[in-house]
């Protein structure tokens, strides 16, 4: 019996800030390789998001809420700290009440990890079917160079036996002990790191290379199989460091790197990224993400495509639907002055 994605959707707010306005704003800006990022307006929140990801993907499969047996939200900048998200989002949607739901939250790590639960559901029941939405739009202080390159977006995965676009073919994770980079503790709304930029990129890079280099020798597969490569993108030049150690070539994340023009989307990072490299995807080329989680742990999965249905919304189509905004609009969004 085979798992597989069967639809997708993607959302992306319209609102972008470019990187010169942070540099006219501090006279700098820290995210490597980013041109402009992607924001949430004053109406839109991770659930909203979530919802409109999730929609799209349904639509692409076609398939009605009501078949839906297992929902799974994943996001670390959810409006609530305790209370149900994914009922939220459910009820908005109309999936069964019944369904079984979970949230994921914490870790940017937490979309694979959705992904992951929902395909082991799957795969001990047939005859159900996943739906699967990651929303995020971390925040940081406005003082910290941490917060230039946050971003936003969302995509969603509907997970079957049936239909399918793409296989899964295996997975693999890893995790251990790396505190101090990327944290937010539970009185505060914002995330926050030690700024030692070795500290964390050796922590990025000897967890996602662990598992990705894991999930090769599980499944007997080699670098040059994938057309496609997803890492997970703090910024946009972090992966290639990643990609260069498992063996790849950075053409082969091309499709993929969406933080160039929408910054680092946290949980939604490798999800959205995926996303893309569905949409530019021919039938029998394989794709491989690695997600990262700060705390430290990364999961790897492997897919390879079996069909050639596109979701309607393109990753492309929503990078192009944008409207820019100067840095004062940006900290009046952000709630910073009024």
């Amino acid at each position: 019996m085979t798992v597989g994605i069967s639809g997708y959707g993607v959302y992306v707010p319209r609102l972008r800030i470019k990187k010169e306005e942070y540099a006219k704003a501090w006279g700098s800006f820290a995210a490597s390789g980013v041109a402009e990022k992607s924001l949430m307006g004053f109406d839109e929140d991770v659930l909203t998001s979530a919802a409109k990801a999730a929609g799209r993907a349904l639509e692409s499969v076609p398939m009605g809420p009501e078949e839906i047996t297992r929902f799974a939200l994943a996001s670390t900048s959810a409006p609530y700290v305790e209370k149900l998200l994914s009922g939220t989002v459910m009820v908005n949607l109309g999936v069964p009440s019944g369904a079984f739901c979970s949230d994921h939250t914490t870790s940017s790590r937490s979309g694979s990890e959705a992904i992951i639960s929902s395909w082991e559901h799957v795969q001990s029941n047939p005859s159900g079917i996943a739906l699967v939405a990651i929303a995020d739009a971390p925040k940081s202080s406005m003082w910290s160079t941490l917060e230039h390159g946050l971003g936003a977006g969302s995509a969603a995965f509907v997970l079957s036996t049936g239909n399918l676009i793409a296989e899964f073919e295996g997975h693999a994770s890893f995790a251990n002990e790396h505190f101090g980079e990327r944290f937010r503790p539970s009185d505060d709304q914002l995330i926050h790191d030690l700024n030692v930029k070795k500290f964390a990129q050796s922590s990025f890079v000897g967890n996602t290379t662990k598992a990705g280099g894991a999930l090769m020798k599980k499944i007997g597969s080699k670098p040059d199989e994938y057309a496609h490569v997803v890492i997970q993108q703090p910024d946009a030049r972090s992966p290639s460091a990643v990609a260069k150690k498992l063996g790849f070539k950075d053409e082969q994340m091309a499709s993929c790197m969406v933080s160039k023009e929408l910054g680092d989307l946290g949980a939604a990072s490798t999800a959205v990224a995926l996303a893309a490299a569905l949409d530019s995807a021919k039938v029998g080329e394989r794709i491989f993400v690695v997600s990262y989680g700060s705390g430290a742990a990364s999961d790897a999965i492997s897919l390879k495509v079996v069909g050639d249905r596109k979701a309607r919304n393109s990753v492309r189509d929503e990078v192009e639907r944008k409207e820019y905004i100067d840095y004062v609009q940006y900290l009046k969004l952000k709630g910073a002055i009024r």
